[in-house]
């Protein structure tokens, strides 16, 4: 039953302009904001916005920004 309120509550918001497209992700022991913003998603550390990666799927841009993350982790010697 709660998730039929959820999707309905969603449904409410969009109707009004609000996106409920936001997901918080723990990625190596810090908490990550996801917020779909406009045809992309916004990454936040403490409130910090401190990435932009463009796609319209929350889970590839939680991959992508790994990869990303990753790949620069990585080149540093």
């Amino acid at each position: 039953m709660k998730k039929k309120i959820d999707t309905m509550a969603k449904v409410a918001m969009r109707s009004r302009g609000l996106s409920v497209k936001e997901r918080r992700v723990r990625y190596q022991g810090k908490m990550f904001t996801f917020k779909y913003v406009s045809g992309h998603y916004e990454v936040f550390f403490n409130d910090e916005k401190v990435d932009v990666i463009e796609t319209e799927n929350i889970n590839q841009a939680i991959a992508d920004y790994k990869e990303k993350h990753n790949k620069t982790k990585r080149q540093i010697p």
